[in-house]
């Protein structure tokens, strides 16, 4: 408007010479997309950007698209849905940790967030004899691919790919990511990759191994993670999205302070 940009609609298109094209607001294991609104702009902004997704969508050789709303833009998902028509919709819990302020007394406001089962279970691993590093080298993202590999088959997961993980360390800036592991007798046994930016964490990968679980090496990352951030001026922790069928992951994640905000 008058030169200005009032929003975006950032999509991915890839086509396939035997499929057809894909368009996806955003292509990552439920990365957010949807529309960007300037705050308190016309909403008239959201509609044309919607109608330009249904014009980009409605054609024969487009296979499928999908669209992941923000955690904000969930708010409007009826707008979305009578723009799109979408022939499938599915529903995730977003949940976010705010963080509390960095003072002289940030462990105690940190232990306070918590519930107290998760408060005892962040203590305990804090006594353990765990070691503590922030690793960016080969082995550490090795130990990180394959022990996610092994905790998803476990569960009857699907991983990610290799190819995920070594091109997020090849493209996303080292002030933008870290991974912390957790070793004992200089064993790794726990690990955690977070992504850095715009006063926010993303709790994107964490890692354990099978026989230490019980010395909670990853509520130790996590603790020690959520200090860090708080430390660094960081305000919240996303931990990302939990299926309404995962009760249990939902659980572990309210534990840590984390309130609802589901999206479409």
């Amino acid at each position: 408007h008058d030169g200005a940009v009032a929003g975006v609609l950032p999509v991915f298109e890839l086509a396939h010479a035997r499929f057809g094209t894909a368009f996806n607001s955003l292509p990552w294991y439920g990365t957010h997309g949807g529309c960007l609104i300037q705050r308190d702009g016309d909403p008239s902004v959201r509609a044309r950007l919607l109608d330009r997704y249904r014009a980009l969508i409605d054609h024969e050789s487009v296979a499928f698209a999908t669209m992941v709303l923000s955690l904000s833009e969930n708010a409007m998902v009826d707008q979305y849905v009578r723009a799109l028509r979408p022939e499938v919709t599915d529903r995730r819990i977003g949940q976010v940790t705010i963080l509390p302020p960095n003072d002289d007394h940030v462990e105690a406001r940190l232990e306070a967030v918590l519930t107290q089962k998760t408060r005892n279970l962040a203590r305990k691993a804090r006594r353990q004899p765990f070691e503590l590093g922030v690793e960016d080298d080969d082995d550490a993202w090795r130990f990180l691919f394959e022990t996610h590999a092994e905790n998803m088959a476990g569960i009857g997961g699907n991983s990610k790919p290799r190819a995920h993980f070594d091109a997020m360390r090849q493209t996303i800036p080292l002030a933008w990511r870290q991974l912390s592991v957790a070793r004992m007798d200089g064993t790794p046994v726990a690990a955690m990759l977070v992504f850095r930016f715009n006063q926010t964490i993303e709790y994107i990968t964490p890692v354990i191994r099978h026989e230490y679980r019980s010395m909670q090496p990853l509520s130790f990352l996590i603790w020690h993670g959520m200090l860090d951030a708080i430390r660094n001026g960081y305000r919240w922790w996303n931990w990302g999205g939990t299926w309404l069928t995962q009760a249990s992951l939902h659980h572990f994640k309210a534990g840590w302070g984390a309130v609802d905000r589901p999206y479409t």
